[in-house]
Order: structure tokens, then C-alpha cells, then sequence
């Protein structure tokens, strides 16, 4: 039997029984972390910029060309007809939700990382 671990049947004993067992758990070290704020602003700007220029690409790409249906409506002996229109409202609101979603979880997985 291996002489550390505690014998017997008294409170304190038990208590030293089980410091002994969970004594991995309880002897760790505290994991420091830092938070690399100057990585942080460099990924943040790059962002900012990437954003900053496709929204004034698409603005120009908007400005400077017509705007016409991509695909005309096409109708097979008038039973079928498909028409390629704007995106609706809900799909806006959908896409806006997932791009939050998308954002609040990436923010998540770097502060706290990632939870199976």
C-alpha cells in the first residue's frame, strides 16, 4: 500500500483522502492569460478595412452600373414562370442574425476559447 495515501475513518482523514485523490485538481497552478491588445487592434483594423472597401466597391459597382433584372421571368407554355427578384425582408433579418451570431461566437471562442 502506498504510504501517502490516508487511512482511516475519521472526518479529518477522509478529508485527507480525498485532498489526496483530487490533489491534481487541487494543486494546479492558475492559467495566466494576456490579452494581446496590440494583435487585437491590428486584426480589428484590417477588418475595418476590408469592410470599408467592399462597401465602397459594391456603392461604385451600384452607382456605375443599371440596375436591370439579372434574369429575365421565363415562362414554359405558361405554367412555369421563375423570376429572379430583391432579397425580402425576412432573409435580410436572417442574414443580419447570423452574421451577429457568427460575430458573438468568434469573440467567445478568443476570449474564453473554444466550449464543446
Amino acid at each position: 500500500m502506498n504510504p501517502d495515501v490516508p487511512t482511516g475513518n475519521t472526518g479529518e482523514i477522509v478529508r485527507d483522502y480525498y485532498n489526496y485523490l483530487y490533489s491534481h485538481y487541487l494543486n494546479q497552478i492558475a492559467q495566466k492569460y494576456y490579452i494581446h491588445w496590440d494583435t487585437l487592434l491590428w486584426v480589428a483594423l484590417w477588418i475595418f478595412v476590408l469592410v470599408a472597401i467592399f462597401y465602397a466597391y459594391t456603392r461604385w459597382q451600384r452607382s456605375t452600373h443599371q440596375s436591370e433584372e439579372p434574369y429575365p421571368v421565363e415562362s414554359y407554355n405558361g405554367y412555369i414562370e421563375e423570376s429572379n427578384g430583391p432579397i425580402g425582408t425576412f432573409l435580410t433579418i436572417f442574414f443580419i442574425g447570423m452574421f451577429v451570431w457568427l460575430v458573438i461566437l468568434t469573440i467567445m471562442d478568443l476570449l474564453h476559447g473554444q466550449i464543446y
